[in-house]
């Protein structure tokens, strides 16, 4: 199944055209291989972003390093968000952070957390993962680059749990949105929609506001409000950290080339501002796994000056092997 429909930009009420271009088009399909591949597949035979692509399952998902895993059927909400910039590269640092932050405030639109008997509240985790105060992950962004102009922004939520993973154990550390223990167990979209849906055309509306400001401010993250909204949003902040190089941790690296220090800010690249420990000074870290610690977590460890392991636009954050699918 295709189901096309057109929304437009939040708080403008669906079906009329983003401010400054087209109203984006949204697929919604049934099972697929990939969200990322089919919104791929759709850019090379000519459809024209801004356009998004939804499944209802994926069999062979996509996540950091190319990780593979599957989404089953209705467990999860997994959408590719196309956009064609205008900005050169060195200014688009901003997008992946810019669509973790639609990511929550389309969740907040949908299923407010308004108290405890609405559910648990969710932030960013730095980049852009969808996670609880307390350290569960509701869902991740996978960024990839198109070509001269294009981006392809794939969000993975989880909406019915407990996740577990292919053997049928439950995934340590995931969270979701509905069944027991969920984040938001009794809050439902307040015009009376499904939930995946409700939740897929405020993906798409906040998507489509936040690029656009951004596209509007040359991709300056405060002049377009993005950086002012982020750090409100972003539970890395204030915490102590551990940063790993992109995919080290995973790969059993050498522990003594990670960071450790306190997340004191975000610049205005969108890079995670570090206060090392044991007067290592203050680092900007463009990409890298991280880890939020305890507090009694031991500091010890090495720091480099800088981690760099590749352009922001395709920062991506850990994904669990089953749920959401970037």
């Amino acid at each position: 199944m295709d189901e096309s429909s057109p929304f437009g930009a939040p708080g403008d009420g669906a079906g009329r055209a983003v401010r400054g271009g087209p109203a984006p088009r949204l697929h919604r399909l049934g099972a697929v291989p990939s969200t990322q591949d089919e919104a791929a597949a759709r850019l090379r035979a000519g459809e024209r972003p801004p356009f998004a692509v939804t499944a209802t399952r994926q069999d062979a998902g996509r996540g950091r390093l190319g990780r593979a895993f599957a989404s089953p059927e209705g467990e999860s909400l997994a959408l590719t968000y196309v956009h064609r910039t205008a900005l050169d590269p060195a200014r688009r640092g901003w997008f992946p952070l810019a669509a973790g932050l639609a990511a929550v405030r389309a969740l907040d639109r949908v299923v407010p957390a308004a108290g405890q008997e609405r559910g648990t509240p969710v932030g960013l985790k730095w980049p852009n993962d969808l996670h609880t105060p307390d350290g569960r992950k509701l869902g991740g962004i996978l960024a990839e680059a198109r070509g001269q102009d294009a981006l392809l922004l794939g969000i993975g939520v989880n909406l019915h749990g407990p996740v577990r993973s292919a053997d049928g154990a439950a995934v340590p550390g995931a969270a979701w949105l509905r069944g027991p223990g969920g984040l938001r167990p009794g809050a439902e979209p307040a015009d009376g929609a499904p939930l995946r849906e409700a939740l897929e055309e405020a993906l798409v509306d906040a998507l489509a506001e936040e690029l656009a400001a951004l596209e509007s401010a040359q991709g300056d993250g405060g002049a377009a409000g993005t950086r002012d909204r982020y750090t409100m949003t972003c539970l890395t902040l204030g915490r102590a950290v551990r940063v790993d190089p992109l995919g080290g941790a995973a790969g059993g690296g050498d522990a003594a080339s990670a960071l450790r220090g306190t997340a004191r800010g975000i610049d205005g690249h969108g890079r995670l501002v570090l206060d090392l420990v044991e007067g290592g000074g203050m680092v900007a870290v463009d990409v890298g796994d991280v880890r939020h610690l305890r507090p009694d977590a031991p500091p010890s460890g090495g720091q480099a000056a800088s981690v760099r392991h590749g352009a922001h636009q395709e920062q991506e954050s850990s994904m669990e092997k089953r749920g959401p699918a970037r």
